[in-house]
């Protein structure tokens, strides 16, 4: 019987050890997995990002007709001066439409021209809302650089604001200065925003602005390429586009013309970069043109490439390709969402078990140890009945 007993309490010796191993190794774990978690959690980031610059020359392009008014998307490659597109199909027509973009949402916004709306279009499902711009026109749209606010105006006319996320209905903003009606606008750095004022020749002015307080300040009056605008952060300058003519005016100065080009049978509307030296132009000819000033910096140099490639009948205008209202590309940030969300809860669930486990275990020791009136007189785990120490 003693050979017996003490054979049990060397099994639970070799036992309990191992029992407190397997319990270090399981908090351990649970551990790792609350902190892999709170890592995914943390760093997942914003589900959708702005492309700043295309690896290569490619990608999908969105432009708009007029003739039917559609919103349609291509997708393009440009490589060792071949340029290729896709056949291009249709995303919606509207009633009407002009120039487009996407906002941070990942919806198209289209202009609804001489309508003084604004198409709000789910590019999935085709279908769009209407939102009053504020004004009688609108043309061209420019997102400023927190993707808050859409900018629209005329062809020229009164200029409008249109409040973003969620959106809502526009309101005008009152022009005085050398103008009191622009075409459109682009956002450069350091807070300047330059305008365009011109019919759809492309001839007339360019000028800053101030969005705060309406005051603008003409650069150029009565020239021919100022219809079309957008801020290139490759070659950190503005590219102007009307007529048949391209204008480069550095950020720095855009008071001075830096490069130009004038390409025969063209009629330019709207530009977009790819942020890699190269930009596309949407001329209502129906052309699509691309000029790759990736060597030389400058649009006007010789030395560029010019491809020119048919898009569609009355094309119209393009939306960009970096930047703010560019397509936004998605992350993996709703994945590490799920899984971070998902290692929090399987580690909470496992503290859990383990606290029940744990408490369990501890009511079962308590359970199986002698009580005072089963040990021996001898046994020193008893408690003296008084205060003094016999037993």
């Amino acid at each position: 019987m003693h050979g017996l007993s003490r054979q049990r309490k060397s099994s639970m010796a070799r036992k309990t050890p191992q029992k407190h191993s397997v319990s270090v190794v399981f908090a351990l774990a649970i551990g790792l997995l609350g902190i892999g978690g709170t890592v995914a959690l943390l760093g997942a980031g914003p589900d959708s990002v702005i492309p700043s610059a295309s690896a290569v020359a490619a990608g999908q392009l969105y432009f708009t007709t007029f003739r039917p008014p559609t919103v349609e998307q291509v997708t393009f490659s440009y490589h060792a001066g071949h340029l290729q597109l896709a056949d291009p199909h249709i995303i919606t027509h509207l009633p009407r439409a002009d120039g487009v973009l996407f906002g941070a949402n990942g919806r198209l916004f289209v202009g609804g021209v001489r309508t003084g709306m604004v198409y709000s279009v789910n590019p999935h499902t085709r279908a769009f809302k209407t939102f009053s711009s504020g004004v009688a026109g609108s043309m061209h749209l420019a997102l400023s650089l927190d993707g808050g606010t859409l900018y629209t105006s005329g062809e020229p006319g009164a200029l409008a604001a249109l409040p973003l996320n969620p959106t809502q209905p526009g309101h005008q903003i009152v022009l005085h200065g050398s103008t009191t009606a622009v075409t459109a606008l682009a956002f450069g750095p350091g807070h300047q925003v330059l305008y365009t004022v011109s019919p759809f020749q492309g001839q007339g002015d360019i000028g800053l602005i101030n969005l705060a307080t309406g005051q603008t300040r003409s650069l150029f009056h009565h020239i021919v390429g100022a219809h079309g605008i957008l801020y290139d952060p490759w070659s950190r300058s503005y590219l102007v586009v009307g007529g048949d003519v391209v204008l480069q005016l550095p950020a720095t100065n855009p008071a001075h013309i830096e490069s130009e080009v004038i390409l025969r049978g063209n009629s330019f509307d709207q530009a977009a970069v790819t942020g890699r030296g190269q930009v596309l132009i949407a001329s209502n000819s129906g052309s699509l043109v691309l000029i790759d000033y990736s060597r030389t910096g400058h649009v006007g140099d010789v030395a560029n490439t010019v491809v020119d490639a048919y898009l569609a009948r009355n094309l119209d205008d393009v939306a960009p390709l970096i930047g703010p209202g560019a397509r936004p590309v998605a992350t993996s940030a709703q994945l590490r969402d799920l899984v971070g969300a998902g290692a929090l809860a399987t580690s909470a669930l496992a503290i859990i078990a383990l606290v029940l486990s744990t408490q369990r275990r501890r009511r079962k020791e308590q359970a199986q140890r002698p009580k005072n009136r089963q040990l021996p007189r001898w046994d020193r785990r008893r408690r003296p009945v008084s205060g003094n120490q016999h037993w």
